[in-house]
């Protein structure tokens, strides 16, 4: 799967930022199918590319639409209102819930950690 979205980036729930792993936030595309799931993604932000983490499908707290949202690894700027292009690529595994916090954080960092040795082999 290779997949190319563009959008605004919005306010989310912040639930990454508490967690250590800000995400820029995206309205779900109407014209893609895109599946559930985490996936490696390549960014382009302000004529720069960096490496992400894409998460698809989690439910907004504030409204309960699915939405998009990216990782960008080794970038903690305020981005709000700004232009982002990705390139979702592989997926990395499905979601799931997690017992605790610690999980959740545990798993989002093995994301990143298979996301850059992915992306650095390209």
């Amino acid at each position: 799967m290779k997949q190319k979205v563009r959008g605004k980036i919005i306010h989310g729930d912040k639930v990454g930022t508490k967690l250590g792993y800000p995400t820029a936030n995206l309205r779900m595309p109407k014209n893609k199918k895109l599946q559930k799931g985490i996936y490696v993604a390549q960014v382009r932000l302000n004529k720069k590319n960096y490496q992400g983490v894409a998460v698809i499908g989690v439910p907004s707290e504030a409204d309960g639409k699915p939405k998009l949202e990216i990782h960008i690894l080794d970038f903690d700027r305020m981005i709000y209102g700004k232009w982002i292009s990705a390139n979702i690529m592989q997926k990395l595994r499905d979601l799931k819930g997690f017992s605790s916090k610690k999980e959740l954080i545990s798993a989002i960092k093995k994301d990143c950690k298979k996301t850059r040795k992915i992306l650095n082999m390209i």
